[in-house]
């Protein structure tokens, strides 16, 4: 069961995160004139995001830290 709830919280935060990029990349690209600065700000604040996400809960198998951590955090810089 705790097996299946990581993989849903995943899953989820995978979706947000991916949206949230979307959503994102659309604000930044008018402003970017095409060029990297969309993707290197989305990367920032993912990395940003992650590195407090895993400080706030170190080494903790809970489903919601592999949901913001591995789902939205993963699917917001990938």
């Amino acid at each position: 069961v705790s097996g299946m709830r990581t993989s849903l919280a995943i899953a989820v935060g995978g979706a947000a995160g991916s949206v949230a990029r979307y959503w994102l990349g659309l604000a930044l690209a008018g402003a970017a004139a095409g060029g990297p600065v969309g993707t290197l700000a989305i990367n920032v604040v993912g990395s940003f995001v992650l590195g407090v996400v895993l400080g706030a809960w170190p080494a903790s198998p809970s489903p919601l830290r592999a949901g913001l951590a591995v789902g939205v955090c993963g699917g917001f810089t990938t």
